[in-house]
Parts: C-alpha cells; sequence; structure tokens
C-alpha cells in the first residue's frame, strides 16, 4: 500500500458526492512515553512513567505501568519500589522534544487533508469531505501506518460525520491491536449503537462531572440514553452545548470538522523552582525566561498585550518558614510584543513587590488584554524617532524567533543570563532534545 502523495491522490479520485462530511480524529497512544520509545526502543514493554516538573508526581503513563496501578498525579517517591521490582523507568518530562513531535505528527497528517486542526498537543481534527465510506477506512489505516512509518508514535483513528462521534470513535480505536487502531462509525449503524449504549454519560465529549451526575440523576446513565432523551427536556433544563451534543450523537453536525485556533486573551508562563530562594537575583532570572519565553509566544500567535503582571509567592506547604505572595500589575503605553520592553516592566515590578528574608517557590509572567498585532495602530502624535526605534526592535525580535527556531529554544535571549541558577526546574532523568537542539543528535560511532 503506498503511503506518499500519490497514494493521497489516489484516494482523491474515489471521492463521492455524498452530501455527508466526514472528520477524523487521530490520537496519539500514551503521547510523552511513546515520544520517549520512539528513541529509546528499550523502553518498549516496561512500566514507564513521564513525571511533572521537578519529578514530583505522575503526568503519563505507559500502558504496562497503568497495568501495575499506578494513578495519575501518583507521587514519585510512591514509585520507588516498581523500579526495582518491575524495572519501571521514570522519566523527567521533555517538552521541547514533546512539541516538536506534535508538530511533525501534525505535517503528516497534513499530507492527507487540506483542514487539519491541532487540539492538543496529542490529538487533531482532520476534515474528510466527499469521500465513500470505504474508502475512509482504507485512508484511516493509511494515517495510522505512515504516523507509525515516519515519526514512530501509535495512533487510534476515529472518523464519524461529526466531532462528537469522532472522539467516541476513536476512544474505540485505540483499544484495538496495532495496525488495526481505525473505527468508522456511521450514526445508524449497528456498531455505533451497541458503542453508545456501551459508553458511560461521562465519557462523552464536553461532559463533565457535575453535569454527569445530573443526568444520572434523570436516568441518562450512557450515551444512547442522551441520543434518544426528549429534546424538550433537555432544552428546558440545560445548555445549548448539551442540546448540540445531543444531535451530534444522532449524526447531525453542530459545528465545523475544523476550525480555526482563536488567539488567547491572556497567556501565561510560571515555572516551580527546583530549589526555594531568598536570592533576589534567583527569582529575577526566573522572570526574565519567562518573560522572554511569553514574548515569543506573543509572536507567534501575531498578537500584542495591553498589560502585564508579574507575580512571585513562596511555598505555602512549607509552614515552618515565613510565608509571602504579591504581584502587581504594568499597563504598557502602547500593545506591545517587545520583549525588551517588557523586561524592562518585569524588572521594575519586582523590585516593588519584592521582600528580603523570604525562600520564593514559584514566579511567573501573566500577559494581558491580548489584541491582534494588525489592529494595534501607533498614535498620530508618535514622534518618528520613537516610531522608527519601535521598528528596528520588532526586526530584532523577528531575527531572534528566526534563530530560536532553527538553533532551539534560549539561544538567543535579552538580559543576563546565568548558567546554573536555583530556580531551574529539577530534572534529573531528562532525555536529550534528539530533534531541536544539535548538541542532542544520536551519535553513530564507526569501527
Amino acid at each position: 500500500m503506498m503511503m506518499t502523495a500519490e497514494y493521497v491522490t489516489s484516494l482523491s479520485i474515489r471521492r463521492g458526492t455524498a452530501d455527508r462530511k466526514w472528520v477524523a480524529l487521530v490520537d496519539v497512544n500514551n503521547f510523552y512515553v511513546s515520544c520517549e520509545r520512539a528513541f529509546a526502543p528499550r523502553l518498549i514493554g516496561r512500566p514507564v512513567a513521564v513525571l511533572s516538573n521537578n519529578d514530583g508526581c505522575v503526568i503519563a503513563r505507559s500502558d504496562e505501568l497503568k497495568a501495575l496501578g499506578v494513578e495519575m498525579g501518583t507521587p514519585t517517591y510512591k514509585l520507588n519500589h516498581l523500579v526495582r521490582r518491575y524495572r519501571a523507568v521514570l522519566m523527567s518530562s521533555n517538552y521541547a522534544l514533546y512539541a516538536d513531535m506534535s508538530r511533525r505528527f501534525n505535517d503528516v497528517l497534513g499530507r492527507f487533508s487540506d483542514e487539519v486542526e491541532s487540539y492538543s498537543i496529542d490529538e487533531s481534527f482532520v476534515a474528510m469531505p466527499g469521500f465513500f465510506t470505504a474508502t475512509l477506512r482504507e485512508l484511516g489505516q493509511a494515517i495510522e501506518q505512515s504516523v507509525a512509518k515516519e515519526v514512530h508514535l501509535p495512533v487510534g483513528v476515529g472518523i464519524a460525520p461529526n466531532r462528537t462521534l469522532a472522539k467516541l470513535a476513536n476512544r474505540f480505536a485505540k483499544k484495538q491491536p496495532e495496525g488495526q487502531r481505525v473505527c468508522l462509525l456511521e450514526p445508524d449503524s449497528e456498531e455505533t449503537v451497541n458503542l453508545l449504549k456501551t459508553t458511560a454519560i461521562g465519557d462523552v465529549w464536553g461532559i463533565g462531572a457535575r453535569l454527569s451526575e445530573r443526568l444520572q440523576a434523570l436516568g441518562i446513565h450512557n450515551a444512547w440514553q442522551l441520543r434518544e432523551c426528549s429534546e424538550n427536556l433537555i432544552k428546558k433544563r440545560f445548555s445549548v452545548n448539551l442540546q448540540r451534543t445531543q444531535l451530534e450523537l444522532r449524526g447531525i453536525s453542530c459545528q465545523p470538522a475544523t476550525q480555526q485556533a482563536k488567539s488567547r486573551k491572556q497567556l501565561v508562563v510560571s515555572r516551580s523552582f527546583g530549589q526555594a530562594s531568598d536570592e533576589m537575583l534567583d527569582v529575577a532570572e526566573a522572570i526574565r525566561s519567562h518573560v522572554n519565553r511569553a514574548a515569543e509566544r506573543l509572536r507567534k500567535q501575531k498578537s500584542v498585550a495591553k498589560a502585564m503582571t508579574v507575580f512571585i509567592r513562596t511555598n505555602p506547604f512549607n509552614q515552618d518558614k515565613p510565608q509571602h505572595s504579591d504581584s502587581l500589575v504594568w499597563v504598557f503605553d502602547e500593545p506591545t510584543s517587545d520583549t525588551s520592553e517588557m523586561l524592562h516592566a518585569a524588572q521594575r515590578l519586582l523590585r516593588r513587590i519584592w521582600r528580603k528574608g523570604y525562600y520564593y517557590q514559584k514566579a511567573g509572567v501573566q500577559l494581558m488584554d491580548l489584541t491582534d498585532q494588525s489592529s494595534a495602530q501607533l498614535p498620530l502624535l508618535d514622534q518618528p524617532k520613537l516610531a522608527e526605534q519601535r521598528v528596528r526592535n520588532q526586526r530584532l525580535m523577528d531575527v531572534m524567533d528566526s534563530i530560536n527556531q532553527q538553533q532551539g529554544r534560549e539561544t538567543l535571549v535579552l538580559g543576563a543570563s546565568r548558567k546554573v541558577a536555583a530556580w531551574h526546574t529539577k530534572q534529573t532523568a531528562c532525555s536529550p532534545a534528539y530533534t531541536t537542539s544539535w548538541t542532542d543528535l544520536p551519535r553513530v560511532a564507526a569501527r
């Protein structure tokens, strides 16, 4: 079977003229763990946990670790006996690697459709308009095999007329053996009815714990019962969102197969320190790093910020030491995405909220009231020299972003940087950044 552009072209020839539009949800199994295994095959078959910032607790688990009863959020110290007894592997989170693997995953999907929406780091919706049903299943298999071959990630592919059913189809597909993780749901098929009857109401996309309890109190315990429930009852007692979910369970699409991601209205970058510090230089260095990162993200989504908050806090769980937390807001003269301007404001805010004698455990910045970059106009009374300076600064930011994208995060930053700082996140078992750092490229020794 061809997996290249020629294969996609051959499928395109067999597109139908049916009035139904289809959407696929492609989701990577155990994404963080799978990214680690893609470069370390020795981890395949072993219990693997990926840990949170500062290696505090479990945020991702392999199937082998789940089988040992390890839950999400389990503190790391409780896993020591599994390392000794079952040769479990504990990995520090490597977000640079995961983000790049997500980009490569979406690049593969982009060859199968012109409309791909990255819903989260490990799953994407793919529009599939006008294909015959038999072709859809074949296309799903091609997607699964292409991602496995080119990015070495295992995926499940759920295909349905709308996003809600595609989510359910994907849940079923991911449980199937490798090479068969494709599920196609037609609205009134026997397979769809059986799946809806065995899907708990809390497992339906968009239905949280509280809403699930309210529905169960009305005798609605599974997805099929919600589908067949009185429309008037849902309309009278619940929001329009649940009405849409009910219609989608019936096969009616209430939202586009894919949709443009909306720009954020605020942007937060913060992190707990690897070691609490009472040194202002440590906290200032953390703030500097966060400002650089936040400004870069802001420019990536082509936005500018009207205001910024800087906040610091001690560890609220350490009652043996004095506690302090504070924050201040800076309103810029004009909306900006200039890192240097934000750094200047952040330094002034930090000096005002800093209190000597406290051990700070977390710091961060929040960019607020974000607007589209194109809509931010300079005042008519701006001086020509000021306008020219802003143009030069924007060019500098563009160059920095380009170099950092090619050479790796923080290759170029503004502000002083100390190589070793107490605020740096503790990562005792972090894998190399195989795909984003030249120094971490795998080496093959010649014999």
